[in-house]
């Protein structure tokens, strides 16, 4: 169990255990620069399928539609550090689906040239 421990404070070492039995997790998981607040509570025989993940209100909304998913990875996952590992890897991948959905305008000096170039082909070409 110390082997695991050290990956786990090696992989994710914004997360602490918080109690001797070591059945509390609380801290941070870091995905593109940013920082999510979460905490895991393990059953005393420290199976994750029976684990209960808290979450902010920040990565509760980033995971939203990822909700299946981290629940099978709990039951499926054999212990806390693969379990992270998998969801650092999910929360990467719902931020930047997150930043595709939400990818700012092209400047207004987009539409301008667009627009140039359309009357310089013509109205017909474009059919």
């Amino acid at each position: 169990m110390a082997v695991t421990e050290a990956s786990l404070l090696r992989q994710c070492p914004l997360l602490l255990p918080q109690n001797r039995s070591k059945t509390v997790y609380e801290g941070f998981i870091s995905a593109q620069g940013r920082d999510f607040h979460l905490k895991v509570v393990l059953p005393e025989d420290l199976q994750l399928k029976n684990a209960r993940l808290l979450c902010s209100w920040q990565l509760r909304t980033i995971l939203s539609g990822y909700h299946q998913i981290v629940q099978q990875r709990m039951q499926h996952s054999p212990d806390l550090m693969s379990f992270m590992m998998e969801l650092k890897m999910l929360l990467e991948v719902a931020l930047k689906n997150r930043q595709e959905l939400y990818a700012p305008p092209p400047p207004p000096q987009f539409y301008s040239s667009l627009i140039e170039e359309i009357g310089t082909l013509g109205w017909d070409s474009c059919s």
